[in-house]
């Protein structure tokens, strides 16, 4: 059966009733610098607020190492790929993945100059992945990587939701250029892993569920702690701002509440990460990021202005 279909600009599949999504047929992986500056003129809440400020600084600790890790899960299988297309698009997710684990270690060298005690936690968090790639078997790793690839595109498809919602409506400009280049990306590959999930790894959908079941309380719980450890040594760790943090976070308009029904179609057991399509301006970003030459700040207003309607 062929494994790819087209899916058009919009997202949709060319029929409602097919059971299965794919990657879609002419679909491409880019390969982008991160060329980020990270400067004293970015404000210390970005975000505009502290709670969202300190939830996004201190879910990013993750990233540098949990990057390698995802890269070193696909890297097990990557010498048994046979589809010349997925092997593509394997060698640029592994560039994609790299090049989000340098520009997130460099922002955390910004938070450590801002007298946030963070080298600790980077430290853990490593010891803790070289410790599950060295215990756990290589499928669990990659049904792993699976499940923390579809949390990540989840929450990049969010940040190119409505401009009623967005996550970064009042972030710092050169904040907002940066997890947008990382949330595009996310779209971009967020079927990589999956794809040689399946076709390499024998797949299952007992163990990528387990996978994701596992992970994602394990990420939300350490994020709240870690992002309220942040408010506290800014000294802004009060009652109002916790509840400002907790109504962004669960509220009606809230970041769970809005990607949870996007988390749980995981469980599907038809779930393929393309199914959602591509998100509101997501091609607009692609397509001036290739006529500038690079301008990841001209792309994110190419981008804004189709999220705005």
């Amino acid at each position: 059966m062929n494994n790819r279909v087209e899916i058009n600009q919009a997202g949709a599949t060319p029929s409602s009733l097919d059971r299965y999504a794919a990657t879609p047929e002419n679909h491409t992986l880019v390969p982008r610098l991160a060329k980020f500056e990270f400067d004293s003129s970015i404000p210390r809440f970005w975000q505009g607020e502290v709670f969202a400020t300190r939830m996004f600084d201190a879910m990013q600790l993750a990233f540098p190492d949990g990057e390698r890790m995802f890269i070193h899960s696909v890297r097990n299988y990557a010498d048994k790929v046979t589809d010349p297309i997925l092997k593509e698009q394997v060698k640029q997710f592994i560039f994609q993945e790299a090049q989000h684990g340098l520009a997130h270690t460099q922002f955390t060298e910004t938070l450590t100059k801002q007298g946030l005690k963070v080298n600790g936690v980077v430290k853990l968090i490593k010891k803790g992945m070289l410790f599950f790639q060295d215990k756990a078997p290589h499928k669990y790793q990659l049904a792993s990587t699976v499940a923390a690839e579809h949390l990540t595109a989840s929450l990049g498809e969010f940040m190119l939701s409505s401009s009623e919602d967005n996550l970064l409506t009042n972030a710092d400009p050169k904040m907002k250029a940066f997890y947008m280049w990382h949330g595009i990306e996310e779209v971009e590959h967020k079927a990589v892993a999956f794809d040689v999930y399946e076709q390499v790894a024998g797949g299952g959908y007992f163990t990528r569920s387990l996978a994701l079941s596992l992970m994602y309380p394990m990420a939300i719980v350490p994020l709240m702690v870690g992002t309220m450890a942040m408010m506290h040594a800014d000294g802004e760790l009060n009652l109002k701002e916790m509840r400002k943090g907790f109504t962004a976070m669960f509220g009606k308009n809230g970041i769970w509440r809005k990607t949870f029904p996007s988390v749980m179609s995981f469980y599907s057991p038809t779930f393929h990460p393309w199914k959602t399509g591509y998100p509101n301006g997501f091609h607009e970003w692609k397509k001036v990021y290739e006529e500038t030459d690079g301008d990841m700040d001209a792309a994110m207003e190419a981008a804004e202005l189709v999220v705005a309607g």
